[in-house]
């Protein structure tokens, strides 16, 4: 199996909306993590939240720019995830992608991105804000 193509696949299928073509490719006890949540477990979790994924931004396409094998049975694989934000202004996020593999199946698979760009803003005043970052030691915000 040509790895690389592999991922191409699976790229092509989410950017299609197709999450059952992109969970086709798991084994039926993989994990799948997106980020900081906690661990899918399952072809079936994972296709649900592929899903909602995809009906969560307004489209997706992937732009595959590095497929690396690490080992028989681990790739790291760079991309650029372009979408829209809330607001219509494009998008071009980097996502590192890290994924096991048991044969043809994938095991494991791990999305390192931060995708709070491309959802609705946070309405202020309800829990779950994060307070603007603090001025920088030395801006001068220390003295006003």
């Amino acid at each position: 199996m040509n790895r690389a193509r592999m991922v191409h696949a699976m790229c092509a299928a989410v950017d299609a909306g197709d999450a059952e073509s992109f969970a086709s490719w798991f084994a039926d006890d993989a994990t799948y993590a997106f980020a900081n949540d906690e661990p899918l477990t399952g072809r079936a979790a994972i296709t649900a939240a592929t899903a909602g994924a995809a009906g969560a931004l307004p489209w997706v396409r992937h732009t595959v720019e590095q497929v690396a094998e690490v080992g028989e049975d681990q790739l790291f694989c760079r991309f650029t995830i372009e979408t829209a934000a809330p607001d219509g202004t494009p998008l071009a996020l980097p996502c590192v992608t890290v994924i096991r593999l048991a044969g043809d199946r994938v095991t494991d698979y791990r999305v390192h991105m931060d995708i709070t760009p491309a959802l609705a803003p946070v309405v202020a005043g309800r829990s779950g804000d994060v307070p603007p970052a603090p001025e920088p030691i030395g801006s001068g915000a220390e003295r006003r």
